[in-house]
């Protein structure tokens, strides 16, 4: 099952590969490099292609924060805009479909990340996130800023395989 796992997810990211070349080779983008990277981006949209239709996998307004440090830190956050209040108002008696819906609208890690500008890759070393199976994990994403978006493709985590997400930069002003 684990030899099957890890050839599933490498099929995963040499399709994401060449989505990323293809997007890459019918568009002009900016420099990709760790400068172009470096500030705060706001979540747009996080999609899977599910029975070959988009879905929002956090719904239709998405919010979220990444942040990209020049000193090659990172902390990405990314909720739905409707995670459920809790009744009792405690995070430690919240029931058990309070807290399903929270783990199923939110996605979150922190680490360290490097850009390889010539294939067009960041690499996201997760320390820890809100998806245990991936802390400690390396993993390479293509990606392409346009303008003030950034998109990446990201292995999957939500049970649908792998997703799109879109990211707009934020004004420091």
């Amino acid at each position: 099952m684990e030899n099957f796992m890890k050839g599933h997810q490498t099929a995963l990211l040499i399709g994401a590969a060449l989505w990323a070349s293809t997007l890459f080779a019918s568009q002009v983008a900016c420099a990709q490099t760790t400068a172009s990277l470096v500030g705060t981006w706001k979540l747009v949209s996080l999609t899977i292609l599910k029975s070959g239709s988009p879905v929002e996998i956090l719904g239709e307004r998405p919010e979220g924060q990444l942040v990209f440090g020049a000193d090659g830190r990172y902390t990405l956050v990314a909720l739905r805009s409707n995670l459920p209040r809790l009744a009792s108002g405690d995070r430690l008696s919240a029931t058990g479909d309070e807290n399903r819906q929270i783990v199923q609208g939110s996605v979150a890690h922190f680490g360290t990340y490097k850009v390889d500008p010539a294939a067009h890759m960041i690499e996201f070393h997760i320390r820890k996130g809100t998806f245990p199976n991936w802390d400690g994990e390396t993993q390479a994403r293509p990606f392409v800023i346009e303008g003030d978006r950034l998109t990446y493709v990201t292995p999957g985590s939500f049970g649908y395989g792998a997703s799109t997400v879109v990211w707009q930069r934020e004004n420091s002003k």
